[in-house]
């Protein structure tokens, strides 16, 4: 029973949460309990996980008794597993997991269900997102080399966070090795798209490290005068704060505008990476430990396009590429992206074990990904452009480290005196952090004469403008708890009682300065050239001609808007009892039931203020709380040792994120569509039935078949908002009435000397998962205003709005009614050579659901086919070489026969080496 409308509990853990984001990002001074309490040393933690074989059967024979030891459904991944398919981060791995889809190359869809409807952990903790556009951490920051398997749990158990409705996702990181270890690897990339030149920049001196050196950062002198103006109206030259021209231009000039971009032929993709581990036994125990670093480089130049904002208006007078059956999009782009990643990680995990029931384990783990994306694109607003007369050219930039360091410490403690009883402890603080300092992007216009070019411009027209973005997110997370275990044994009877707490807290700080450069307070003679760094050198800024005021008034203005700025806590507070029960080692029945407390507050500033923009007395109002019970049984029924049936029930809840109860926009980083949530966003509720039949057989081989079932109230989904003009799309995040997903998955792995003997050193494995879901808005012209209309008119402002929704009822967002995995391998005889085919589609999902009649925008079913080889000429040494994206797919998201977006991703060529001492 839900306790959501009880009387508001004491807050006060959680205005610390908050006043732990103040804190973090020096904003305001708080009172020393607090500060103290916000300076606490990190505490570390580590997940236990069982170093496996080193060839597919091996490890496939460990995962797979992990598996069918589980009470609850679960899918696991090794690490030779994720080594054969060629896949260098978690995110990539997780794709070849039944019933999981990969989008943006970052986020991990279960069964169809977004990323909002999972849970990631970290050896079993909660960690925190550097993306402020997504629910949960994007799974591509943890490469492949620190992990020892992924453990993707579908089925609800007490034991697990709540926020469960596809599944959760357990990256566990390699702990310590049995005997000394000391690995040095390296390897080259190379992407057929990078044969032709992109277009970029020089950048900062530490760009190579995935860091910015303060190049690109806002300038003290900016965010003084920013400060000090406490206003929009400060900064755009009014006399609330007058600024004079030598101050103008000096802001003007502290901007990083070294971009160009010019023309840029690629370099080759390189990784490096070393392990060193050992374990040393002494009089004390057992002392170990793992380091590991890692380093990648790589490039990628692609062709891309993509369209927004679907109409009927004006497309007749469009180049029939760009319209279909009388509709086109408002504003199409088409270019060259020209996109630098730089990752490097590293770990150090240390370990203490006495007699083998005393366990301690610390793991440090760092992971860094620098993103640098220049694109040159063809600019076709239906408004603006006259072909052959005034043709418009789109320049971007944009710089974005992403960062998350994690500590944890883990012990582990075995009563043997005790009958048995077993208990284990936690503690882990994670950070995380993405920087996207400086981003700009500029219109130009190409002047044509009888179809010949002329010169190029800042476009001419008052509203535009050079716009530039200062972003920055932090969060902090600390999480705790504890599990208690105590056995009892009779006669055809083996029972377990369980009981444990898990505490989380999430602080999160996040700031968004938008500044625009105004082309209308720039002199007519002074918009010319084709490129950033000429019309906005030193020469030209501290040239008064430059300037269409005689004080440069109205040339830098702020976009800035109250909530751009913001401060958050999140706190859980949760307790569990369960019981596993096996009956004549024939029946098992684990179940049992978590309660839990949440509470989320997330306070807004003023603009360029360290003001609230609320009031002392609306700051509870702004919280949300609720809490409740979440019950699970898990039924088990073994015919032998080889086969068994599993019934899994529970109830669950997908609760609304920060960013979904924030009335303030972000840019959806796949679509560039603009999206923002609404305060009145409630959580959903789900109902869950699971049943799956497995046969494990000799050497590994193995078929599953399973059924799952979902009913969801409320569920969380996205609709677009009307805009006007050419401004970008906008979607809602709202509460739809009611949700289903139904669907049958199945899964095997068998060796082919089945056929015959000398087929005995092949294998095929492969999943199959077939689905539906179904979802209803409550989107209906009649006299009930339902949850769904009450979220949107708030969003609007209105008291009443004519429903735009295409279809009412509609599959979910993200939702593939098919998705198809398939391996055939091959391990030779003497272990010398081992080659994996992979292959992995998914049915069209929808992206953006569709209005005023037109279709839904889907992502088109991509054709993943990859090549891995594997030479071992020794026992130390591995020689690799993989081709990924045989087929050459392009990435694709289609509305009305129309392209919102395609992307050219090219084939790519690895080779790589690596030596063990």
């Amino acid at each position: 029973m839900s306790s959501s409308d009880r009387p508001m509990p004491s807050l006060s853990r959680l205005y610390k949460s908050v006043a732990f984001a103040l804190c973090a990002g020096s904003l305001v001074p708080l009172n020393s309990a607090i500060a103290q309490e916000a300076e606490q040393d990190e505490a570390q933690a580590i997940e236990e996980v069982v170093a496996t074989g080193t060839r597919l059967k091996g490890t496939a024979a460990a995962v797979l008794q992990e598996r069918q030891n589980q009470a609850f459904v679960a899918d696991i991944m090794g690490a030779e597993q994720i080594s054969r398919t060629g896949d260098g981060d978690a995110a990539s791995a997780l794709r070849r997991v039944t019933g999981l889809t990969l989008v943006d190359g970052k986020f991990i869809y279960v069964r169809g269900l977004g990323e909002r409807y999972s849970s990631t952990q970290l050896n079993g903790m909660g960690v925190p997102s550097p993306d402020p556009t997504r629910s949960v951490v994007p799974l591509d920051l943890f490469p492949s080399d620190i992990i020892e398997s992924l453990n993707v749990q579908k089925s609800f158990s007490p034991n697990m966070p709540s926020h469960f409705g596809g599944g959760n996702v357990n990256i566990r990181t390699k702990t310590i090795p049995t005997d000394f270890i000391f690995r040095l690897s390296g390897g080259l990339g190379y992407n057929t798209n990078n044969s032709d030149d992109g277009f970029f920049y020089s950048g900062g001196g530490d760009d190579w490290t995935g860091r910015d050196d303060g190049t690109r950062a806002l300038s003290s002198i900016i965010t003084d005068n920013l400060d000090a103006a406490q206003s929009d109206a400060g900064i755009q030259g009014s006399n609330a704060y007058p600024l004079t021209f030598d101050e103008r231009k000096a802001m003007l000039s502290s901007m990083f505008w070294d971009i160009g971009p010019d023309p840029k032929s690629v370099d080759p993709d390189f990784n490096l990476g070393m392990t060193l581990g050992d374990n040393y036994d002494t009089d004390y125990g057992v002392f170990g430990f793992l380091s590991a670093i890692s380093y990648e480089n790589e490039w990628n130049i692609n062709d891309t396009s993509q369209g927004t904002n679907l109409g009927t208006v004006g497309c007749s007078d469009l180049p029939d590429r760009y319209s279909q059956d009388g509709k086109c999009f408002a504003q199409f782009y088409e270019g060259v992206d020209t996109e630098q990643q730089v990752r490097w990680s590293g770990m150090l995990n240390l370990g203490w074990e006495i007699n083998s029931n005393h366990r301690i384990d610390i793991t440090n783990i760092l992971l860094h990904d620098m993103s640098d994306r220049v694109r040159v694109r063809d600019f076709i607003d239906i408004n603006e452009t006259v072909f052959g007369e005034t043709e418009l050219q789109r320049v971007d930039m944009l710089f974005e480290e992403r960062r998350m360091n994690s500590n944890q410490i883990k012990g582990t403690h075995n009563f043997p005196e005790l009958n048995f009883l077993y208990f284990d402890w936690y503690a882990g603080t994670s950070r995380a952090r993405r920087s996207a300092p400086g981003s700009l992007d500029v219109t130009y216009q190409q002047n044509f004469a009888d179809g010949a070019f002329i010169d190029q411009q800042l476009q001419p027209i008052a509203a535009t403008s050079v716009n530039r973005g200062y972003q920055d997110l932090r969060d902090v997370v600390e999480t705790w708890g504890w599990n208690l275990g105590y056995p009892i044994m009779a006669e055809g009877l083996e029972l377990e009682f369980k009981a444990g707490a898990d505490f989380f807290e999430k602080a999160r700080k996040a700031e968004n300065i938008p500044i625009n450069v105004t082309h209308r307070a720039i002199s007519n003679d002074f918009l010319y050239g084709n490129r950033v760094d000429e019309i906005f050198s030193d020469e030209n800024i501290n040239n008064d001609d430059f300037y269409r005021s005689a004080t440069g008034a109205n040339i830098l203005e702020s976009a800035m808007a109250d909530g751009d700025e913001f401060a958050a806590g999140t706190m859980i507070d949760a307790y569990y009892l369960m019981m596993d029960a096996f009956i004549n080692n024939t029946w098992r029945i684990s179940g049992g039931v978590r309660y839990e407390d949440f509470r989320q507050l997330s306070v807004p500033f003023e603009a360029h203020s360290n003001q609230f923009s609320v009031d002392s007395s609306e700051i509870e109002q702004l919280a949300f709380q609720e809490d409740d019970f979440f019950p699970s049984l898990a039924l088990t029924y073994m015919m032998d040792n080889d086969m068994q049936f599993r019934l899994n029930m529970s109830q669950t809840t997908i609760r609304p994120d920060l960013r979904d109860v924030s009335v303030t926009f972000f840019i959806d980083p796949l679509t560039e569509f603009l999206v923002r949530g609404t305060p009145l966003l409630q959580s959903s509720k789900l109902d869950n039935i699971d049943f799956r039949w497995e046969w494990y057989r000799e050497a590994g081989n193995n078929l599953s078949v399973a059924l799952f079932y979902k009913d969801i109230e409320n569920p969380i989904e996205l609709i677009e908002l009307n805009t006007v003009g050419g401004a970008a799309p906008n979607l809602l995040t709202a509460n739809g009435e009611s949700g289903k997903l139904y669907g049958l998955e199945v899964e095997f792995l068998q060796d082919l000397s089945i056929i015959s003997s000398d087929l005995s050193n092949f294998f095929v494995t492969g999943n199959l998962t077939i689905s539906d879901s179904e979802v209803t808005l409550g989107a209906v012209e009649d006299d009930v205003t339902s949850l769904f209309e009450t979220q949107l008119l708030d969003a609007l402002n209105a008291t009443s709005a004519s429903i735009t929704v295409t279809n009412n009822k509609r599959r979910l967002v993200g939702h593939s009614e098919w998705v198809a995995n398939l391996q055939v391998g091959y391990d030779s005889d003497n272990g010398e050579h081992s080659a994996t085919l992979v292959y992995n589609a998914f049915g069209p999902r929808i992206i953006v659901p569709g209005t005023r009649g037109n279709e839904d925008a889907e992502e088109q079913t991509y054709h993943s086919l990859d090549m891995n080889y594997t030479y071992y000429p020794d026992f130390n040494t591995r020689i690799k070489f993989s081709i990924k994206n045989l087929l050459d797919q392009s990435k694709q998201i289609q509305q009305e026969g129309l392209n919102l977006l395609l992307q050219e991703d090219g084939v790519e060529f690895g080779l790589s080496y690596s030596y063990q001492f």
